[in-house]
């Protein structure tokens, strides 16, 4: 480019320019992103993803069914990038995953198909890393998963607190197992203690999962948008399902109307069974299923349920993962109040002592059961999705 000769204007211009180039100081680094979800969208490209056979390695590790060998700690090294991204990724307070809510039930989430395989990576190396000895730190890969799982459900949809509740009782199991596996110094159970009733604080409430989805669905009991139900349901392949099909194809504004009232206090039933005491809220979001799938068998004498039928979740189970994830988080945080009694005194309290968290089945507190080397937190209510009343076994090492 050719520069007038008298041109002092411009040559003020480019020295100035050279000069701010050449000063680095004058520069501020950007900062690091603060929203967790794009340092985990970084992870999923980084993240070399392994062998089928490999793959199962690391999930059976990440679960203790087995032990870490030369094979598998060398994977997980050549990874320590990608969990380096992991662990500063969880400590971050903010995680928005960039969801499109307006596109409802077409609304894409691939970070939910790779939120599984990033768990087990953690997991595994929590285990490789107390296998080694160092149980502080497998203790906080525990929590960073525990943290990822928080963040998984920030985004408030049933599949996002579904799979949040899975990882955070695969992490859970991990702590239970390090707790098992050796002494604990004081410190480290008091501090561990702290971080899961932070972290039992921050998962957000049940409630806002419902809502969110009662919302989302609602969105297609409107004339605009009710007859994307039908092939995103794949309802033409449901011969039972002819009957809701057809009255979608003659939906109205005065369909739409009654079938969104209807679809409301079906939704108001189900937040008044939230608040029941375990046994109670189950047979009642129980008995509202069984009359939806009543419903669904004479929908022409009941067309204003129609959408009902087809957008309502299975209420209870949903339910009874949330108070199986949270009696399993109390029975953890009771444990530890036993071992942190046990590091003072020497040896297992005779009694459980006052003033733990409660088994959520009943209510009430853990049944507790004591042996020379272990003891065992017994619910004394029974999970009526699996029929079974839930115990946790932690050992101590003397």
């Amino acid at each position: 480019m050719k520069i007038p000769q008298n041109s002092k204007p411009v040559n003020s211009i480019l020295i100035a320019l050279i000069l701010l180039v050449s000063t680095s100081s004058v520069f501020a680094l950007p900062p690091d992103p603060d929203n967790a979800a794009l340092l985990y969208y970084q992870v999923f490209l980084l993240y070399e993803k392994p062998d089928d056979t490999m793959q199962d390695m690391i999930a059976d590790l990440a679960r203790g069914k087995i032990k870490p060998d030369t094979r598998i700690t060398q994977f997980i090294e050549s990874q320590k990038t990608v969990i380096r991204l992991v662990v500063t990724a969880a400590e971050l307070p903010n995680c928005d995953w960039g969801l499109k809510y307006s596109d409802g039930l077409s609304m894409e989430m691939p970070y939910l198909s790779q939120a599984r395989h990033l768990t087990w990576l953690i997991l595994a190396d929590a285990r490789t890393i107390a296998a080694n000895g160092d149980y502080e730190l497998a203790i906080d890969r525990c929590l960073t998963a525990r943290k990822f799982a928080i963040q998984i459900a920030y985004e408030p949809t049933a599949i996002n607190f579904l799979v949040a509740t899975a990882i955070e009782r695969r992490a859970n199991e991990c702590i239970q197992d390090i707790l098992s596996s050796t002494q604990i110094n004081l410190e480290t159970l008091q501090y561990l203690k702290a971080q899961l009733d932070e972290l039992d604080n921050r998962f957000p409430p049940a409630e806002l999962f419902w809502e969110i989805e009662r919302e989302i669905m609602a969105m297609y009991i409107t004339t605009e948008k009710i007859q994307e139900v039908p092939p995103f349901l794949e309802l033409e392949d449901k011969p039972e399902f002819n009957d809701v099909q057809e009255l979608i194809l003659a939906a109205d504004e005065h369909f739409c109307q009654r079938n969104l009232a209807y679809y409301n206090e079906y939704w108001a039933s189900i937040f008044s069974s939230l608040e029941l005491p375990y046994e109670q809220a189950y047979a009642s979001l129980e008995e509202a299923g069984n009359k939806i799938n009543e419903i669904s068998k004479k929908l022409k004498e009941n067309p204003e349920a129609a959408m009902t039928v087809l957008l309502a979740p299975a209420t209870q189970k949903i339910y009874n993962h949330d108070v199986r994830r949270k009696t399993f988080s109390n029975a953890t945080k009771a444990a530890l109040e036993i071992y942190i009694m046990t590091a003072r005194t020497g040896k297992l309290p005779d009694l459980l002592p006052v003033g733990l968290p409660k088994d959520l089945f009943s209510d009430k507190d853990f049944e507790y059961e004591k042996t020379d080397d272990s003891f065992i937190l017994r619910c004394q209510g029974k999970d009526l999705v699996s029929d079974k009343i839930h115990e946790y076994e932690f050992k101590v090492k003397k």
